[in-house]
């Protein structure tokens, strides 16, 4: 049997991990439309209310996974499965690719995979076509397909409808900022920088001159979207004195061959808290090719 001071402190944590549980993501936990899957809960949500006729507006699978679970970025990693958008959409309408917020590390085993875990919105654009009238409504379906992943992988998918009334004036939902707080977090394409990335014997090498995007940086932290360049693990990126970013890391253990571009994506954590990401699109140079 516990003592009474044992029966006390165990009452306590339970307390403070119920507290936490109810601060964590106050809007997820609330969310009433999130239906259940695989260790998540998902749910098709979009930033409007009603839509006008010939406007763009975002929607995209908002999931909350259970702790411990993660789903994939476009580029995976060491493993796993990137998730993918398979829209059916009202004449005219048209959807866009998925806009990929900056992704997190995940170890998993002796590996390192790109993904998320938490609370995650994928948004995509969506057109409404010109044609569509005031008082019609607009009915779309997103069927999402997943891979969601602790210690075992699990294939998942759901199939949920959209259904907004088409009127004279667009409204936007209650979902809106945190369209706009994942839109933020999703690199912009950076123009035509003068850098490159090249192969060494043993490691991939980058080095972009004129890199004041990464600017009064806290932590700079790299990503390959490129696939099989370089390891998965941790990069070390520094902003040198002459204003070039470089990092150099091991290639791949699938590494072939340089492929003639590398895309990159750049988080940038400022000193004053503020974050910004890149995308990054260098020429690739193999010394090592014959």
């Amino acid at each position: 049997s516990m003592s009474s001071a044992g029966i006390a402190q165990r009452a306590a944590v339970i307390a403070i991990l119920s507290l936490a549980a109810a601060t964590a993501t106050p809007d997820a936990q609330a969310d009433t439309r999130l239906q259940p899957a695989q260790h998540a809960r998902v749910a098709l949500i979009a930033d409007h209310t009603a839509l006008r006729p010939g406007q763009a507006f975002m929607a995209g699978l908002r999931t909350t996974h259970d702790e411990g679970w993660h789903t994939y970025w476009m580029n995976s990693g060491d493993s796993g499965l990137a998730t993918r958008y398979t829209w059916t959409l009202p004449a005219g309408a048209q959807a866009g690719d998925i806009r990929w917020p900056f992704p997190e590390r995940l170890p998993f085993g002796p590996l390192t995979n790109f993904g998320y875990s938490g609370a995650l919105l994928l948004p995509a654009e969506i057109s409404v076509p010109r044609e569509a009238k005031p008082g019609e409504r607009f009915r779309a379906s997103l069927r999402a397909r997943w891979l969601i992943c602790a210690d075992t992988c699990i294939p998942d998918e759901a199939t949920l409808a959209l259904d907004l009334p088409i009127a004279d004036d667009a409204e936007t939902s209650a979902d809106a900022p945190l369209f706009r707080e994942t839109l933020a977090r999703v690199p912009t394409p950076l123009r035509a920088p003068n850098g490159h990335s090249w192969r060494d014997a043993t490691h991939v090498a980058t080095q972009i001159d004129g890199a004041d995007f990464a600017k009064d940086a806290a932590r700079i932290e790299v990503f390959p979207l490129t696939p099989q360049v370089v390891a998965s693990s941790a990069i070390e990126a520094r902003l040198g004195a002459d204003g070039a970013l470089r990092f150099r890391h091991p290639a791949s253990d699938a590494f072939d061959r340089m492929p003639p571009r590398v895309d990159w994506v750049i988080g940038v954590q400022r000193r004053d808290g503020s974050f910004n990401a890149f995308q990054i699109s260098l020429p690739g140079d193999d010394a090592r090719a014959p």
